[in-house]
């Protein structure tokens, strides 16, 4: 990852793929974790305005169902001619991805209600919570919730995606990562040795979450690329949401100085969108990292390093080894 790209991450060039480019969604479905607020919820506008039938997947009903009524009440004005009237569906699956026994009945509803998925937005996550934060299984909290719940909801979901591959062509996951993965531990992003140790700091806790989300989106592409499956992670881009409270809340000198730099969230469900959606992310994209507000770029080179030299399988296998109770 070169300064420049760093340069430009804070600072993109505009979007080059909006709604304004989305054909009808009508007969698709689209499964957005932390949908209820921040650039879930603007994805999941966007989504519904095209006519797309939306999962939003959360910890609290009642926060869906206030999400849910602010994007019925304000949709997108799209104005592409070949896309349809608002006429999407949005539908709430509740879970808690710190609690992974509460998954699996989730998706075994979700399976009631659709055959397929045609993408999964695996967005929601925690940065810098309290030290010592944990899950209800004992993983530390940014671990346990941006690596292991998306990895098990991966799994469950992994039968709708792929029944959708096969009828359409193509079935896409979405792993939201952050250029903090920068900031993950050398050699290859992970501290295999004690992955939830309390002697890491905040930052490299979280940079080490989203070097797993990195690594899970190209072990995944590997896996399944032959099914038709592209799995990719992005930086959604430097965002006015509640992902930076508890850092945001310990200093307001650090609250004046980052507001500058921070976007509408809506930018960052564009990134989202152009790399779910898009024409330009392919088969031979399958894997790959890409950057605000759409472009590929360049994942860390310890990330890079480690995914040359296997991490991808010993992640994944550690993770399906430790998780296998919960699929």
């Amino acid at each position: 990852m070169s300064f420049r790209q760093t340069v430009s991450e804070f600072f993109p060039p505009p979007p080059g793929f909006t709604e304004k480019d989305l054909p009808s969604l009508s007969g698709k479905a689209y499964l957005i974790t932390g949908g209820a607020a921040g650039i879930g919820k603007e994805l999941a506008r966007i989504l519904f305005s095209a006519g797309a039938t939306v999962y939003i997947a959360g910890r609290s009903l009642s926060n869906i169902e206030r999400a849910t009524k602010d994007i019925v009440d304000n949709p997108v004005q799209l104005q592409s001619a070949q896309t349809a009237p608002a006429t999407g569906k949005i539908v709430a699956v509740v879970f808690d991805l710190a609690d992974l026994p509460s998954i699996k009945p989730a998706i075994e509803t979700l399976k009631q209600q659709t055959t397929k998925l045609d993408v999964a937005f695996l967005n929601a996550g925690v940065m810098v919570p309290p030290r010592e934060s944990k899950t209800k299984q004992g993983y530390e909290l940014q671990w346990g919730t941006n690596v292991v719940g998306h990895f098990v909801l991966q799994r469950l979901l992994l039968p709708l995606l792929l029944a959708s591959a096969r009828e359409s062509g193509q079935a896409r996951i979405v792993w939201a990562s952050s250029d903090a993965s920068a900031r993950s531990p050398s050699p290859d992003g992970i501290s295999w040795d004690d992955i939830n140790s309390p002697k890491l700091d905040s930052w490299t806790t979280y940079g080490q979450s989203k070097a797993g989300n990195i690594i899970l989106a190209a072990e995944t592409a590997r896996r399944y690329a032959k099914d038709n499956i592209i799995a990719t992670s992005l930086n959604p881009g430097h965002l006015k949401t509640d992902l930076q409270r508890h850092w945001l809340s310990d200093s307001r000198i650090r609250s004046l100085v980052t507001a500058p730099l921070l976007h509408e969230p809506r930018y960052g469900a564009l990134t989202q969108l152009f790399v779910g959606l898009s024409e330009r992310v392919n088969a031979e994209k399958n894997g790959q990292y890409f950057i605000p507000w759409g472009r590929e770029g360049k994942r860390p080179k310890q990330i890079e390093k480690g995914l040359e030299n296997g991490s991808g399988g010993r992640l994944w296998d550690l993770l399906e080894t430790e998780t296998e109770q919960y699929i």
